[in-house]
């Protein structure tokens, strides 16, 4: 294995272990409302999506079938966090979207599990700290 192989498998494990720290926390932040981490992968695709976002954009961006979108937003829809409206600007298309007191929660949810990884990157100052972020923007899914 070359070194560019093993520093992303690096990066892919580091990645995966902040995954899994993320994932700790999801059966807490909804009242007792126990979340799959494909659900809570989707619930974050939707506060931080720029645009509306579809079942097809959802099931590109987060590697599923359609069909496996559905099951997600079929728990969501009953747990209400996550409403299916139609698409304005075409009416045989849905629009996924978090219900409105769910936008602001999910919001303070992220804002817990950010304060908690904080400490994470105390090595990192505030300039290294904005580029990862950009790095991984590059190389990560857009939403």
């Amino acid at each position: 294995m070359r070194a560019r192989e093993r520093s992303v498998g690096d990066i892919l494990a580091q990645v995966v272990a902040l995954s899994r720290s993320v994932a700790a926390e999801r059966r807490t932040p909804f009242e007792g409302v126990e979340l799959t981490s494909s659900q809570l992968s989707l619930l974050f695709l939707l506060a931080h999506s720029q645009g509306p976002v579809t079942p097809s954009a959802a099931a590109s961006v987060l590697g599923v079938t359609r069909g496996a979108v559905t099951q997600l937003v079929d728990g969501l829809r009953a747990a209400g966090l996550v409403e299916s409206v139609p698409n304005p600007r075409d009416h045989r298309s849905r629009i996924l979207q978090l219900t409105g007191a769910e936008r602001r929660r999910v919001a303070d949810y992220e804002a817990g599990v950010v304060r908690r990884l904080m400490p994470g990157f105390d090595a990192l100052d505030d300039a290294d700290v904005h580029t990862l972020a950009g790095l991984l923007r590059r190389v990560a899914p857009q939403w």
